[in-house]
């Protein structure tokens, strides 16, 4: 409300127990309620059943209020009935009120411990959140031991703190992996250019190669990042239309021949059909070019051989696969799992070639500092394909070498795509 005071999201920590106090109130007051009207519906079926006693015992009857006639009326028999009648009638409510009593002291004392018991979670799960918004991430809170709503939600909420405390060690270990990356090309910058103003190098153009290296490191580091967080946030224009596959692959062998040989490594292609998908061709492009240059970097042989790079497409089910297997050592038994976690790196010593991504870079230089990895190509090409309504996964084949499937849906399967913005 313009000019008055914002309320606070925990103003209600100012009142605690204001739930426990309320379902305590609601508890004794139907317990109340049904003293009362137990104790009526008893008393009033006490007298109704006397009344029917009576008349085959050869006594008068009596209601409720009493007999309608007079005490000078009645017989000495009567009036000791009479007498007696009011007696029982008297011990009957009294009986009662005691009872409702006991009930309701009863009633009160155990609806206080059951929303005592009840709202303990609760409160468990307010202070938890309060924890949490002032920045614990390591908080777990005691599951309730019952099968219930509360324990699913108690559980929902230690999920959420183990999701926020990952996410936040991503965050960190995401902004030192961003520092380092950053860190190394501009000290690398920084030294070339000092050295050529102290006049220690020539500013000749091996010079001038080298630095241009560098900001091509810089560059190409920082359009991986925007393209990963446009395509993690849904914010990229991804455009599906028909495609084949097949004939995509078959353009993508040909032209990476020659970087395929300077590894030592001989392309074999088994695509025989069209593959018709839905799909964005220049996203899939970049999928593509991120996964060969991938394989083309750790899969390269032993000297004096020749390695195998196999490139496939095919219809599965409903969908179109192309997959890029290697014949390399594949992925380490703890690093198959991070295969596509970002700025993670197998064993650098074993890069070995320039990337031939055509599409991100226009530029081609042959500066060894431009050739090197981001380490974010494998979590670029999940981000794009998962964009385009499709999934890729990593595995270590059988028969040896790593393994990239790519799963997208066929070209008429559009309840298969995603809503993109």
């Amino acid at each position: 409300m313009p000019g008055g005071r914002a309320k606070h999201p925990f103003r209600a920590r100012r009142r605690p127990g204001g739930l426990r106090r309320r379902l305590t109130r609601m508890f004794v007051l139907l317990a109340l309620f049904a003293v009362v009207l137990t104790s009526l519906l008893t008393v009033t079926a006490a007298y109704r059943t006397l009344g029917r006693v009576a008349p085959e015992l050869g006594l008068p009857t009596f209601s409720v209020g009493g007999p309608p006639w007079e005490a000078a009326d009645l017989t000495p028999q009567q009036q000791r009935w009479r007498l007696l009648g009011r007696a029982v009638g008297s011990e009957l409510r009294r009986s009662a009120l005691i009872a409702g009593l006991i009930s309701f002291a009863f009633a009160a004392l155990l609806s206080a411990l059951f929303t005592r018991q009840l709202t303990r979670p609760l409160l468990r799960l307010a202070e938890g959140a309060r924890r949490l918004e002032a920045g614990e991430r390591d908080l777990q809170l005691l599951v309730p031991p019952r099968q219930d709503e509360l324990r699913d939600l108690t559980l929902a909420f230690n999920t959420l703190t183990k999701s926020l405390a990952r996410q936040e060690a991503w965050r960190r270990s995401l902004m030192a992996d961003i520092a380092h990356d950053l860190r190394t090309p501009l000290a690398v910058l920084r030294s070339e250019v000092e050295a050529m103003q102290d006049g220690v190098n020539p500013t000749d153009e091996a010079g001038l190669g080298r630095l241009h290296g560098e900001v091509l490191v810089l560059a190409r580091l920082v359009t991986d990042l925007r393209t990963l967080s446009l395509a993690e946030s849904g914010a990229m224009d991804v455009h599906l239309a028909p495609l084949d596959a097949a004939g995509l692959l078959k353009t993508l062998a040909a032209s990476y021949q020659a970087p395929a040989q300077a590894a030592g490594l001989c392309i074999q292609l088994s695509a025989p059909v069209p593959v018709m998908i839905l799909a964005d061709r220049q996203r899939l492009l970049q999928v593509l070019h991120n996964l060969l240059d991938n394989a083309l970097r750790y899969a390269a042989p032993e000297a004096g051989t020749t390695g195998i790079l196999a490139l496939s497409a095919h219809v599965e089910g409903r969908l179109g696969v192309v997959t890029v297997r290697d014949h390399g050592p594949g992925f380490a038994p703890d690093a198959l799992g991070r295969a596509f976690e970002r700025f993670y790196r197998a064993d650098a010593s074993r890069s070995l070639i320039v990337s031939h991504n055509p599409i991100s870079h226009n530029t081609i230089s042959h500066s060894p500092a431009a050739q090197r990895s981001s380490g974010l190509g494998l979590a670029i090409a999940r981000a794009l394909v998962q964009a385009q309504g499709g999934e890729v996964v990593a595995r270590n084949h059988p028969q040896g070498g790593a393994e990239f499937t790519v799963r997208l849906p066929l070209d008429g399967m559009e309840e298969f795509s995603v809503e993109l913005r």
